[in-house]
């Protein structure tokens, strides 16, 4: 694991009501690291409707089935046909992982993955369900696992 630290993302900022917004870092986010957006916290970029906001997205490295997890501090959209804030991960070699958040309580929620390059490359956000555009469909689609909420952290 690396010795923790910031990777910061350039790129889009607000919620995004048409399409998605994405943000890119150089060189990616390693695992013990966690994520800004512009140089600042997230919860001032990625953001939804009706008050859907993420906090904090770190990447970890884990034991068990998948080696890797991206860790996400967020609340959905509140209210009534308020729907849900939709996130994805794009890793070094371009696999993209999905996440959708619709309780408006605010929790962690995970996205775990296996990866020959796992450091998050890219970030994306929606109001929208949406698939990232330039995917090889020539690739399978990779395997990972969703779990929202996610337990508490002991």
């Amino acid at each position: 694991m690396s010795s923790g630290g910031t990777a910061n993302f350039q790129g889009d900022c607000g919620e995004c009501t048409n399409g998605y917004y994405s943000a890119t870092s150089q060189g990616g986010m390693q695992p013990g690291q966690s994520a800004t957006v512009n140089g600042n916290s997230p919860q001032n970029c990625v953001i939804a409707n009706d008050g859907g906001t993420v906090f904090a997205i770190e990447l970890q490295q884990i034991a068990g089935i998948y080696d890797y997890q991206v860790r996400v501090d967020a609340q959905g959209p509140s209210g009534a046909f308020s729907g849900s804030m939709y996130l994805a991960f794009q890793d070094l070699t371009g696999d993209v992982y999905y996440l959708s958040v619709y309780s408006s309580t605010r929790e962690w929620h995970e996205v775990s993955y296996n990866s020959s390059s796992a450091a998050i490359a890219k970030i994306f956000w929606s109001d929208y369900s949406f698939t990232v555009d330039g995917g090889d469909a020539s690739r399978p689609k990779p395997q990972y696992q969703v779990v929202t909420p996610a337990e508490p952290v002991s």
